[in-house]
């Protein structure tokens, strides 16, 4: 563990990826910047170990007796798509007990895990909270990028489930992507989900079907409640599932092997992950979009591989479809979250200083309202018109304010020409005119000292601007960690095709895949209600 404010190493993290039209930025000239505002102090003198070497909540007198307990978060940063490390995490925690069937496997390890983890997991009913002052917060981006976005979704939905009062999961960009996505006036070319990068790993398809190695396709290891089995849609039951077949594991390889030629031509942009591209290509030309995926697959595999991904699209989109339970459960996620213990706003993205000061100035009761008009929204029909402000009245442009709250990258020092330029300044200080604006803005925000998010990647947690902001995306997936935004095969797959060979590497050979380890890597956090910052490797 680490103490107080602490200096990660500040490598340059991958480049947060720039879509067309994803930036909203609000006009808010009415708003005055006021003077100062005085940065939070963060106290360092927490020495008390715990047996999973995490540092005690408890405060102790002269003797070393308790006398008081302070009340902590512990909070978990973007994990996506990979279900082995969020169970991994979460476990190091040491906030759940009997979370698994196996007592063998070792609470205190962050990196000793397996490939089927999610697997391991005992029912969440037997799953016991040891901490009573203890909450934790996950700051969204729980899909994409890795294969295994449904099971990671699946296990944080059981902990809110499970424990309601105690875990809150905020939605991420990369959620709202996918809950927009539903819409049906989207073309299929035209969705995020269809981007060669950065969005669904073609690993993920096969996590719809009968037989996938699924967390919830286990009895013992899937919280179901009454509500969630009359929500589950007509084609999701197990015995209407056609099971997998070698038929699938060969199109998975050649969809790998073609994302590969993908990003050795360096053509992200020219190419999307659709079966076809439609026959009036107008919109797609108009957008640089010259390519289907399966364009690049070998002509004997190639009618194969359309069927089998316009199927594996359909049954991906339809699992998260309104009414479903992992489609109800991401639309009843809330935007923000204030920690009133530890004075945090908890936002995936970040808060503008006209949207803190104009729309989060009256601290909880702003809060509350803003997630109350983001429920109201967010079935699948309304979500679209709302994100697109269709009428501008009041709620409407709330559908902007929630964007920009999911994207926003302007609180990081030296990210402030990002939205402009797409460039930032890695050696950025405190004293920023960013921080500066920061604090300003929070000395407006009722009951708001600091605000902590994710969405921007590093290596690890930075804890910014005297303590006032903390960037908590350390890349605590393997995939981003490993191949960043690019889709390449990792230990499951090498796993599962033992003896075979797996291409890890273009046909030019100027693509070559990096590792994904078995080892989940970064950092996560733990805020106590005397301010102080512990960071947990």
């Amino acid at each position: 563990t680490k103490e107080g404010v602490i200096r990660t190493s500040r490598r340059r993290p991958p480049p947060p990826i720039m879509f067309a039209a994803l930036s909203f930025s609000l006009s808010l000239a009415f708003l005055a910047l006021v003077s100062t505002a005085v940065a939070e102090s963060i106290p360092q003198d927490n020495d008390n170990i715990d047996a999973n070497g995490i540092e005690s909540t408890c405060k102790s007198s002269g003797d070393g007796t308790c006398t008081s307990h302070l009340t902590s978060v512990f909070v978990i940063g973007d994990l996506h798509g990979d279900a082995v490390c969020a169970i991994s995490w979460v476990n190091r925690t040491g906030l759940i007990a009997n979370l698994f069937l196996d007592d063998a496997i070792d609470s205190s390890s962050s990196s000793s895990v397996t490939a089927l983890l999610y697997q391991k997991l005992n029912n969440p009913s037997q799953w016991l909270w040891t901490s009573p002052q203890s909450t934790l917060v996950f700051v969204g981006d729980y899909v994409d990028k890795g294969p295994t976005s449904k099971q990671t979704v699946q296990f944080v939905k059981d902990l809110t489930t499970a424990f309601p009062d105690r875990v809150t999961a905020i939605l991420g960009n990369h959620e709202l992507e996918l809950l927009r996505d539903r819409d049906a006036r989207i073309p299929w070319v035209g969705k995020y989900s269809a981007y060669s990068h950065a969005t669904v790993h073609p690993g993920e398809y096969l996590n719809y079907f009968a037989n996938s190695l699924d967390a919830s396709s286990s009895s013992s290891s899937s919280f179901t409640s009454d509500d969630d089995k009359e929500k589950e849609p007509t084609d999701s039951p197990t015995h209407l599932l056609r099971p997998l077949d070698r038929q699938d594991d060969l199109v998975l390889d050649l969809l790998l092997e073609a994302s590969m030629e993908v990003y050795a031509h360096n053509a992200h942009s020219a190419v999307r992950f659709v079966p076809t591209l439609p026959s009036d290509r107008q919109f797609s030309m108009n957008r640089g979009i010259r390519f289907a995926i399966t364009d690049i697959i070998p002509p004997e595999h190639r009618m194969l591989a359309m069927e089998r991904l316009q199927e594996y699209q359909d049954r991906y989109l339809n699992a998260f479809r309104s009414g479903t339970v992992l489609g109800d459960w991401l639309e009843s996620r809330p935007i923000a979250h204030l920690a009133d213990d530890v004075k945090t706003l908890f936002v995936h993205g970040g808060v503008s200083e006209g949207v803190g000061t104009g729309y989060l100035s009256r601290g909880k009761e702003s809060v509350e309202e803003l997630n109350r008009v983001w429920w109201e929204h967010s079935h699948e029909g309304k979500l679209y018109d709302f994100l697109n402000g269709k009428g501008m009245g009041v709620d409407d442009v709330l559908g902007y304010v929630v964007y920009e709250l999911l994207t926003y990258r302007g609180n990081h020092p030296g990210y402030d020409k990002w939205e402009s330029h797409g460039t930032f300044d890695e050696d950025a200080m405190d004293e920023s005119e960013v921080c500066v604006t920061l604090h300003n803005m929070l000395s407006r925000m009722d009951g708001i000292d600091r605000i902590a998010v994710g969405h921007t990647p590093d290596f690890g947690i930075r804890i910014m601007c005297n303590g006032a902001f903390l960037a908590l995306d350390s890349m605590l997936g393997r995939w981003i960690r490993g191949s960043g935004n690019e889709y390449c095969p990792g230990p499951e797959h090498f796993e599962k095709r033992k003896g075979m060979e797996v291409p890890t590497t273009s046909r030019n050979g100027r693509y070559k895949c990096d590792e994904i380890k078995s080892e989940c890597e970064g950092q996560i956090v733990r805020l106590d209600s005397d301010g102080s910052v512990t960071i947990l490797d």
